[in-house]
């Protein structure tokens, strides 16, 4: 008999939004997408397309730094807290841990906790690659 496993995508807690994000690597060609839905499981916004970086799970980065530009251009009050998940634990550390994060993209790192500054509450979390369909799908 064979186990089988289903995930599913779960809505953020009452008054939060949540951005779910995902990035692919093929051979040279690099890629990243996200959505935003609210409590309710509503898309209120997303984004995809090619980027430049290759490896060291950049491109979650990559993401999650669009994923707060978004959230703070957007007409979306800052006011409304915010979950970034990611399926890259590495990616989920650097965000989280200063210590962890690579001297050469420090400029880059600054502006993404700038951003993060002005949100009322932030989280990030790390959630299995198949919860993330739709993103994926970008």
């Amino acid at each position: 008999m064979t186990n089988i496993t289903f995930y599913h995508w779960k809505p953020p807690p009452p008054g939060w939004m949540k951005f779910n994000v995902a990035s692919v690597v093929l051979e040279d060609e690099a890629g990243c997408g996200g959505v935003l839905r609210d409590d309710k499981g509503v898309a209120c916004g997303f984004f995809s397309g090619r980027i430049e970086a290759r490896g060291t799970k950049m491109e979650e980065i990559i993401a999650s730094k669009t994923t707060v530009d978004m959230s703070i251009g957007s007409s979306l009050k800052v006011d409304v807290p915010l979950i970034i998940e990611l399926c890259s634990i590495v990616a989920s550390e650097w965000l989280k841990n200063r210590s962890y994060r690579l001297w050469l993209l420090r400029k880059f790192f600054g502006d993404i906790d700038y951003g993060i500054k002005q949100l009322a509450q932030f989280q990030i979390a790390v959630i299995h690659r198949q919860s993330n369909g739709m993103e994926d799908a970008f």
